[in-house]
């Protein structure tokens, strides 16, 4: 299969970015700011356009199957995570007051915001053992070779666990990340 049919074009990747709106900007907006929770040189308005000019670059494409909230929030969870691994790779600063800046500064509004979104997600994915356990491991920000290590499961039983936890996912949250999962 070619990378067309599994990828976004840049045009339909420009397109979409193009028609967002007033509450799409707000929803990923919260997203940014709870995964910019505890970053100490980078903020939300940061991570948020740091995702939208590697997906507009091309330098993360896009799969076809991912709406765009999930996509993004994967976006900024990645670039969070590398901004993270890379400020504890620097020697810790000194603050005014010559204290040590401390590692897990935590808003509680987002700490909030963020564990009740994974709490709805894990009961959303509840009746998928496998959907669920790929979810946690993204979480724990895994290596790939070892979700499936320790879920006993092959690279295809992997995929077809990953595309079936998004497909849940989106079935469960797209009217908006604001909202309860809708019970089929």
């Amino acid at each position: 299969m070619d990378d067309e049919a599994t990828h976004l074009t840049p045009g339909e990747v420009r397109r979409i970015i193009g028609r967002l709106r007033g509450p799409d900007i707000v929803r990923l907006a919260t997203l940014a700011r709870v995964w910019a929770t505890g970053l100490r040189q980078h903020d939300a308005d940061d991570l948020l356009n740091e995702a939208l000019d590697r997906v507009l670059s091309g330098r993360r494409s896009w799969p076809v199957e991912v709406p765009l909230s999930a996509f993004l929030s994967q976006v900024m969870r990645s670039i969070a995570s590398q901004w993270r691994q890379e400020a504890r790779r620097e020697p810790l600063k000194e603050d005014e007051a010559g204290e040590m800046l401390d590692e897990e500064s935590h808003n509680p509004s987002a700490c909030y915001e963020i564990g009740d979104l994974i709490g709805r997600m894990r009961r959303a994915l509840g009746t998928d053992p496998p959907a669920l356990g790929v979810f946690e491991h993204i979480l724990a920000d895994s290596d790939r070779e070892d979700v499936q290590a320790a879920l006993g499961m092959n690279a295809t039983q992997y995929d077809t666990a990953r595309r079936r936890m998004l497909r849940q996912l989106f079935e469960a949250f797209h009217a908006g990340w604001n909202h309860e999962p809708q019970r089929h």
